[in-house]
């Protein structure tokens, strides 16, 4: 499982769409980890892996919040 994770997580974080900076003071992570992490050189435990999911919820959530405004702006809803 660890395998598993471990290339969620990297996978997460090579492919979002802001910055590595951003998504570490979301989650509470340090740049540093969530670097390494997306390297491969160092592997995110549980509990870290679940702090940078509800740092990606987070900001999932704004951009569907931003979405749906912009679509209610346009008369999309």
């Amino acid at each position: 499982m660890a395998d598993n994770l471990s290339d969620v997580v990297q996978a997460a974080l090579t492919g979002a769409p802001f910055t590595t900076r951003e998504l570490a003071e979301e989650s509470g992570l340090s740049y540093d980890v969530l670097r390494s992490w997306r390297s491969g050189r160092r592997r995110a435990t549980a509990m870290s892996a679940r702090r940078l999911a509800e740092g990606l919820e987070a900001r999932g959530r704004r951009l569907l919040a931003l979405a749906r405004e912009i679509q209610k702006q346009t008369g999309r809803v």
